[in-house]
């Protein structure tokens, strides 16, 4: 893949427009200009400091991630098979703003490499830190905003500010998070399409982000939310693959959960799919189907669950089940000021310990329907089954849910 290199110094102009972007622009204009098999190793530049890279295409290139690359801004920039790396995990490679640049089939190996302002987009290129131990610092790439697509990363943690995009790409990292250390503001969208996801269960620990969105994505063993915090939204969308713990998030806004099969089982929890839907003003769980292997826990309550579970007053504004296939759903100790279940099917649907405004259920068959200690100000229920009351107020309702007037 790549071939041999010379010295960037032995490029003659070139290296000199490298280094001085008036002076390029003032001999060439600002037209692209192909830099090839180029060692950028022993490079060197004033108080290691490059300035502007405008329109370059680099072709099988190699960068060390050195602190001698610190550039104010690259623009029109195209790096095609190139190396990047290695470099000390104290120094960082970078590219300043970035502004209509593509990184295509490069790789990036034991190195730290940075971007400002902008996006940065990767195709085809791999991220590898071989010095990768349980308990090593990660080398990393950061930036405003990243996108990956078919890109393979193993223990790199990934840094994006405003917005890391990930789609068919294969990504296990160290188990640490993307920030590694935690992010201490909710700056960042998380978006992963069609993508494998290894090391999963902590890869947003400590993190703080506005919103997640997991999209056709398959996870090697659980992918957990539990050491994270997510203000805004949640989407899972088309998972069938790996177990899901959505819990404890802060999640202010929405939670959807669409066209999902969940049927590995959680072994610490024993569910199929576990969320806090309590937590979100809205909740929409949308044809989703599960394995009878365990149950699919919506609160994170269970029988054991005591009253403290309960918030003085409901921040779910909506809750909504719509074409689900759930042999065994568990809502314990929800509070909502409306509960719409329509169109789904059930063996065991427990409800117990709620606390609703409104309690729908349409076009829905079930088993059986636990409503123990469960109060609304009013049901509208069509019977399926066998419908458990005692300690609550159905079918008459008439309860006062706090926050209601």
């Amino acid at each position: 893949m790549f071939n041999t290199k010379k010295p960037i110094k032995e490029f003659g102009k070139l290296y000199e427009y490298l280094k001085d972007h008036d002076l390029r622009e003032k001999e060439q204009g600002t037209g692209h200009l192909d830099v090839r098999d180029a060692d950028f190793s022993g490079a060197t530049f004033e108080n290691g400091f490059i300035g502007i890279w405008k329109n370059f295409i680099f072709t099988n290139c190699l960068f060390p991630a050195s602190a001698a690359f610190q550039l104010k801004e690259t623009t029109g920039c195209i790096f095609n098979m190139c190396e990047f790396g290695p470099g000390r995990k104290d120094v960082t490679m970078d590219f300043g703003t970035m502004k209509n640049c593509r990184f295509q089939k490069c790789k990036f190996t034991n190195g730290n490499v940075t971007f400002g302002r902008g996006e940065a987009i990767f195709t085809n290129c791999e991220f590898e830190n071989t010095t990768s131990s349980e308990y090593s610092w990660n080398y990393f790439i950061g930036g405003d905003t990243l996108l990956l697509d078919k890109c393979k990363l193993r223990f790199y943690n990934i840094i994006g500010e405003i917005k890391l995009h990930m789609r068919h790409s294969d990504y296990m990292s160290r188990g640490a998070g993307p920030m590694g250390s935690g992010r201490k503001q909710y700056t960042a969208d998380f978006i992963f399409e069609d993508t494998r996801l290894e090391n999963a269960e902590k890869i947003l620990w400590n993190e703080k982000i506005n919103n997640l969105t997991l999209r056709g994505c398959q996870v090697e063993g659980k992918f957990s939310t539990q050491q994270a915090s997510i203000k805004e939204s949640i989407v899972l969308e088309k998972l069938k693959v790996g177990t899901y713990h959505i819990a404890r998030t802060g999640t202010e806004k929405k939670i959807t959960v669409r066209d999902c099969f969940f049927s590995e089982v959680e072994k610490e929890r024993n569910s199929l799919f576990s969320c806090s839907g309590g937590y979100a003003a809205e909740v929409l769980i949308e044809r989703v189907e599960c394995s009878n292997a365990a149950p699919c826990n919506l609160t994170g309550a269970t029988h054991e669950t005591t009253e403290s579970f309960r918030r003085p007053t409901p921040r779910n504004q909506t809750f909504t089940l719509r074409g689900c296939k759930i042999p065994h759903l568990m809502v314990h100790w929800l509070m909502s000021y409306n509960l719409i279940i329509e169109d789904c099917e059930f063996g065991k649907l427990e409800m117990p310990n709620g606390r609703f405004g409104n309690v729908t259920i349409k076009n829905t068959k079930f088993d059986s329907l636990d409503l123990t200690n469960t109060l609304a100000g009013k049901f509208d229920i069509q019977p399926s089954g066998k419908i458990v009351t005692a300690g609550s107020n159905y079918p008459q309702g008439g309860y006062k849910i706090d926050g209601v007037k």
